[in-house]
């Protein structure tokens, strides 16, 4: 007979399942896509949150300006309503004013008139009883 070689395949069996992490070209990838998904995701988080910062600080410094106009406002209409009253004050002066004023002409008109009649009869009477001679002034008895 004749000697044939036969061959032997030494196959182990492992009864205990492999402990550890085992990588592969696939969950790199996996692994690796996550880690860009998650920086890209993160940075439009981050663009996101500061732009939402942004808003609400726009936000609060109109607010701001908003109470400030509406101070405003308050105090320019207690102006107006102050100046209104100042303004019909004045008015009321200047009437009270322009009365008296009225007045007081009318007043010197009338005694002027009276006083000009006076000095005619004291004028007719010298003149009645005597040399006496009256010096002519030019004289506007009418009202102007």
């Amino acid at each position: 007979m004749m000697n044939t070689p036969k061959s032997t395949i030494a196959v182990t069996t492992n009864p205990q399942p492999q402990q550890g992490i085992v990588i592969t070209l696939e969950t790199t990838e996996i692994f690796l896509a996550t880690l860009v998904s998650i920086s890209i995701l993160s940075g439009v988080a981050i663009r996101v949150i500061s732009k939402m910062n942004t808003i609400s600080s726009s936000i609060t410094q109109i607010e701001k300006a908003l109470k400030e106009q509406a101070s405003n406002t308050e105090k320019i209409a207690r102006l107006d309503r102050t100046l209104d009253l100042h303004i019909q004050e004045y008015v009321n002066r200047k009437d009270v004013v322009q009365m008296v004023l009225g007045q007081l002409d009318q007043k010197i008109n009338h005694k002027f008139k009276r006083l000009l009649f006076y000095t005619r009869d004291i004028q007719r009477f010298l003149q009645k009883g005597g040399n006496f001679t009256i010096r002519e002034y030019e004289e506007n008895t009418e009202e102007e």
